[in-house]
């Protein structure tokens, strides 16, 4: 499956260029912590992401949804990869 099949339809219809270019990335692994306050061993910094995506390019893409700020869909580097 392809990131931009995996993505929630919250993604669409907002700019994220460093998400837009993995679109067609294929997604290795989906992980979802469900409503933990504080989502555990994720490689984001940001507090809020409870479901993220492993891409098969070494990139892992998440959903923050912050309850003050709005949802972002932070990309990172993963280690190791």
């Amino acid at each position: 499956m392809k990131l931009k099949d995996a993505l929630p339809h919250e993604f669409f219809g907002y700019d994220y260029p460093r998400v837009q270019k993995l679109l067609d990335s294929e997604v290795v692994k989906k992980h979802n912590s469900g409503d933990l306050i504080h989502a555990p061993e994720t490689p984001f910094k940001e507090k809020y992401v409870y479901t993220w995506w492993e891409l098969e390019n070494g990139y892992a893409v998440g959903w923050n949804e912050n309850p003050s700020r709005g949802w972002s869909f932070p990309v990172v580097k993963l280690k190791g990869v």
